[in-house]
């Protein structure tokens, strides 16, 4: 499956023949050649902020490949590419051995396993030059390690490994919260059993993904424990201003950014009319956003919609990120309830229910992926079923189906009501080990109903 969709199902998925490289990819190459060829790792040598653009994961994976390939970049993104589709078939085993390691229940191995076999949300990542695919083995080796007890220095290596999916992939970082309260839980009346596992783990992870915020602090002067992705022009204060107003007001920044960018009149949400005196700062700040905003130029130019980049010297990007704060602050202040519910729940929706593409490249493809979606809708219910089912059901063995509920929780929190920028794959992580309970559900029914 992995290799038909590479092979010629992408090309139709994504819409073009160059689909390995996407928006995000230079930023991680640049970065790991940087620090090959000038000994830096930095996405922009002639920026301070471009030593924090990204953890270094999945830059070294793909260092690899292209010391491998002779520094040949376009031989190494296919040498990444096989790679990840051999580790993502190698993530089938590893779901199944995870399942195995704590359940005697081989029709609850096998449909996790063919679960993951086929979800097509891991699968369309395979062919991308992007961590998606990289992080969830990782992840699943991670939580293998963890679970085979048996074996010397597991929780160490589990610990070591999850760090270095967090490194990949820094939504996983909420893994290790999740480990350490269901260990709380689970052992707070046995001590030595928590320390047992949990120093061992943490150990681990200070070694390996605090070695990102340590290189920071002892390198630059600055304690970052996660990015900083002011360095690309792209992320200049005026669309990242503009990225905090319009979530503090709706959970989209579409139809607003292709209006500023096209330059037409900007239809802002009601709410944003609602405290006198905004709607005259709106109209102004659209309009300098269009003319003059550096970040907003990058991306008219990558859309086609003006012919070459803004000028630097010409920008008011300040002068934009300035009215938008306040505009902002307006919003917490007088629509508070908007800005610290409505809008969050509403992403927690988005989560839950999206049903298709932004910009899908044809008709199919967009009927095609509102069935996958609502099948990703549907695991996650059966999921949260499998949880409740499982933890009611079973005193034993429930550390895995905890870690899960509460890494699950943990992602999608965050990704709702902090960051607020929701996109599908920063929830994979946590969609597939979502998998596990969907499958545990299904076991249970096929055996009760099938098989009485």
């Amino acid at each position: 499956m992995r290799i038909l969709f590479y092979l010629f199902g992408a090309k139709v998925y994504y819409g073009n023949a160059d689909f390995m490289v996407g928006g995000d990819t230079l930023s991680w190459v640049t970065s790991i050649i940087n620090l090959i060829d000038h000994g830096t790792y930095s996405v922009n040598l002639n920026k301070e902020t471009g030593y924090f653009f990204r953890p270094p994961g999945y830059s070294f994976f793909i260092g690899f490949f292209y010391l491998t390939s002779g520094k040949n970049i376009d031989t190494a993104y296919k040498l990444i590419v096989w790679a990840q589709l051999i580790f993502d078939t190698i993530s089938i085993w590893l779901i199944y051995k995870i399942v195995q390691k704590i359940f005697s229940n081989k029709l609850f191995c096998v449909i996790t396993a063919f679960l993951y076999a086929t979800y097509p949300f891991i699968i369309v990542w395979n062919p991308v030059i992007y961590a998606e695919s990289v992080s969830v083995f990782f992840l699943l080796l991670g939580v293998w390690f963890f679970v085979n007890e048996k074996l010397k220095y597991n929780y160490f290596f589990s610990g070591l490994i999850l760090g270095l999916a967090a490194l990949t992939r820094l939504q996983i970082i909420f893994i290790f919260p999740a480990i350490g309260l269901a260990l709380m839980i689970l052992y707070k009346k046995n001590i030595p059993q928590l320390l047992r596992i949990l120093v061992p783990v943490t150990i681990a992870f200070i070694l390996s993904y605090g070695s990102w915020p340590f290189r920071n602090y002892i390198n630059y002067n600055k304690l970052l424990f996660s990015q900083d992705l002011s360095a690309v022009d792209c992320w200049d204060k005026d669309i990242m201003s503009y990225r905090d107003y319009i979530f503090s007001v709706k959970t989209d920044w579409d139809p607003q950014m292709t209006q500023i960018m096209k330059g037409i009149k900007v239809e802002w949400p009601q709410v944003s009319y609602s405290i006198d005196g905004d709607s005259i700062k709106l109209n102004r700040v659209a309009k300098l956003c269009h003319y003059c905003g550096n970040g907003f130029g990058v991306f008219m130019k990558n859309a086609g919609y003006r012919k070459n980049y803004l000028p630097i010297d010409s920008s008011c990007s300040p002068e934009i990120s300035s009215i938008f704060k306040e505009l902002q602050q307006n919003q917490i202040k007088y629509n508070w309830w908007n800005v610290y519910l409505w809008v969050p729940f509403g992403n927690l929706k988005k989560c839950f229910f999206k049903i298709g593409l932004y910009n899908p490249s044809s008709v199919f493809v967009n009927l095609f992926t509102t069935i996958l979606f609502g099948f990703r809708s549907f695991l996650i219910i059966i999921g949260l079923l499998g949880i409740f089912l499982f933890l009611k059901l079973n005193k034993k063995h429930s550390i895995l189906f905890l870690i899960i509920f509460l890494f699950f929780l943990f992602s999608y929190f965050s990704l709702s009501f902090i960051y607020r920028n929701v996109e599908m794959r920063f929830l994979l992580p946590a969609d597939v080990l979502m998998i596990i309970p969907a499958a545990y559900l299904l076991s249970f029914l096929i055996k009760k109903f099938l098989f009485k």
